[in-house]
């Protein structure tokens, strides 16, 4: 599954980079840019370069950092590379997109999604970080798999939307802007969430197994009391 999950990063980072033409420079007949020549050599420029610049670096990244072969293999280079990552995201991909969330083409529900996006994606680099800085390494993971899956939303949308167009389905982008990283999200928290308690009954299966049933809580709360009274 990891794999397959890379390979369409891959593919969708290359796809990003075949438009980068379109983009150095603007060219507004281009299908992200249209319309948006009015305001685009402001503030905006200076977030939308930072971002098309930094997303793609992040998410092919990302699904290196990932990898557990990298980890056990070059841990001196997982820690460099991630503090490249975190850094990125932090000071490139998140502000940049929360800038450029005030532009959504679509209007407010995208805008605001893209918002919240940008924050939570922030939000959780920052707290893999802590936690690496602490050295509570199953969480460090477990924050930056939640980081790397909101990176994909980019993805996410990407693919949403081709699927819309392939069927002709019109007025999908506001939804996907929410859709693209909750729906991930939302999977991987709950997979999470059922291989935990898998594990917590294989555990007590166990240990059952091997000192015996202990005994039922309701014989526990019957036991006679001692003492005076």
């Amino acid at each position: 599954m990891q794999v397959l999950v890379a390979l369409l990063v891959l593919k969708t980072c290359a796809a990003v980079l075949l438009t980068f033409p379109q983009y150095f420079p603007a060219d507004f007949r281009a299908d992200f840019l249209l319309g948006r020549e009015s305001y685009f050599f402001g503030s905006y420029q200076w977030a939308f370069y930072p971002h098309i610049l930094a997303g793609p670096f992040c998410l092919v990244l990302g699904s290196l950092l990932l990898s557990d072969s990298m980890r056990r293999r070059l841990p001196a280079w997982h820690r460099r590379l991630g503090r490249v990552q975190v850094v990125a995201v932090l000071l490139l991909v998140a502000p940049s997109g929360l800038w450029m969330a005030r532009y959504a083409a679509t209007g407010t529900v995208a805008g605001v999604g893209f918002a919240t996006l940008a924050l939570a994606t922030a939000f959780a680099a920052a707290a893999g970080w802590r936690m690496a800085l602490v050295r509570r390494f199953d969480q460090h993971r477990l924050w930056m798999q939640r980081c790397y899956l909101l990176l994909c939303a980019a993805v996410v949308v990407r693919v949403v939307g081709g699927f819309a167009e392939t069927v002709g389905i019109d007025g999908t982008y506001p939804y996907a802007a929410w859709l693209s990283w909750l729906v991930p999200l939302a999977v991987f928290e709950s997979l999470r969430i059922s291989r935990r308690s898998a594990r917590t009954r294989q555990s007590l299966a166990w240990r059952d197994a091997v000192l015996g049933p202990g005994p039922p809580a309701e014989s526990r709360c019957d036991r006679p009391k001692t003492g005076r009274g």
